[in-house]
């Protein structure tokens, strides 16, 4: 389960017990929700994505947008948004594509962290030695890949799917990640 299958209610439930839990930097949540859930979030200090359009950021006040890199034009929509807004870009396991996001203006790289790693080097560890921009391993990461991920120091990291089934499921998952971390 993931917030584009949930109303916003049940979204701000988890996300307020995820909060008590730990820290949580952001939700990306698809646009039709997000003029929903941006207040609330927001007082939360939670910084809201949307999964969607440059407008659609704007129009429901979201913090910003987060686009597949391949399919959409960066420089473009970096324009479109502002400085103000942030702009994620979601690059799989594309080593090009994250460079290319980089240089478009693109505030983070959203990596999928289990792609084959190119002669052995992990792709969260390649961009971390490689530049400044922060990555997320986006692909939901589990206690048991924690191990694995850890080294290669992402910025931030997508917690299991499961946190979405309720309240208690958010801040069980929040409390043991955060622990791992050494939050």
């Amino acid at each position: 389960m993931a917030p584009g299958d949930l109303s916003a209610v049940q979204i701000l439930d988890c996300l307020t017990a995820a909060c008590t839990a730990g820290d949580v930097a952001s939700l990306l949540v698809p646009a039709r929700l997000a003029g929903e859930v941006s207040v609330e979030a927001q007082r939360l200090g939670v910084a809201v994505i949307v999964a969607g359009e440059a407008r659609d950021a704007i129009r429901c006040g979201a913090d910003g947008i987060q686009l597949d890199a391949q399919a959409e034009d960066l420089p473009g929509t970096r324009l479109a948004l502002g400085k103000d807004r942030i702009l994620g870009a979601y690059v799989g396991g594309s080593r090009h594509l994250a460079m290319e996001a980089a240089e478009a203006g693109a505030d983070y790289i959203a990596f999928d962290q289990t792609a084959p790693a190119l002669g052995g080097e992990p792709l969260v560890a390649w961009w971390q030695a490689l530049t400044e921009i922060p990555c997320v391993a986006f692909r939901p990461v589990s206690l048991d890949t924690l191990d694995i991920l850890l080294p290669q120091r992402p910025d931030f990291i997508r917690p299991p799917d499961a946190m979405w089934q309720g309240a208690e499921d958010a801040r069980r998952i929040v409390t043991t990640l955060s622990q791992r971390l050494g939050a």
